[in-house]
């Protein structure tokens, strides 16, 4: 591998948000499709650390996502050590992302991780279960 620090991957700003259970990003603003390999190797990352059983990926304006990048980001995911049952939800709502993510779900099945691509951040939220967190969470207060 390269010996000094990369720019790929700079060029996307890593947005993270911390759920229960769950890590959320942002893609947006890419430049090339490779920009969101690292973006989405970090997000896995963290999950590990923080003990995070799921990424929540939601596709925005500008994300440039193809077959190809997700594919490889996947791969990463899974390089890491994702532990099973390990899942992806993706949010897309234009068109060229949800046929790319809608690949990645069949994809990440090679892979032991489970994937499902929902055109809504609600849905995608109640797939993975978070707003039954999010309701009990605001009946304790």
């Amino acid at each position: 591998m390269g010996g000094g620090p990369s720019m790929e991957g700079d060029i996307m700003k890593r947005k993270f948000q911390l759920l229960p259970g769950v890590v959320q990003v942002s893609l947006e603003h890419g430049e090339t499709p490779v920009d969101i390999v690292p973006v989405l190797s970090d997000a896995a990352k963290l999950a590990r650390a923080k003990r995070r059983q799921d990424l929540l990926v939601v596709s925005g304006l500008g994300d440039p996502a193809t077959s190809q990048a997700v594919s490889t980001a996947i791969e990463e995911i899974y390089a890491l050590g994702a532990p099973p049952p390990f899942r992806i939800a993706f949010v897309a709502c234009m068109l060229p992302q949800y046929n790319v993510y809608h690949f990645a779900e069949r994809y990440a099945q090679r892979f032991g991780i489970v994937a499902k691509v929902l055109v809504s951040l609600r849905d995608a939220k109640d797939w993975l279960g978070l707003r039954e967190d999010l309701r009990s969470a605001v009946v304790q207060r």
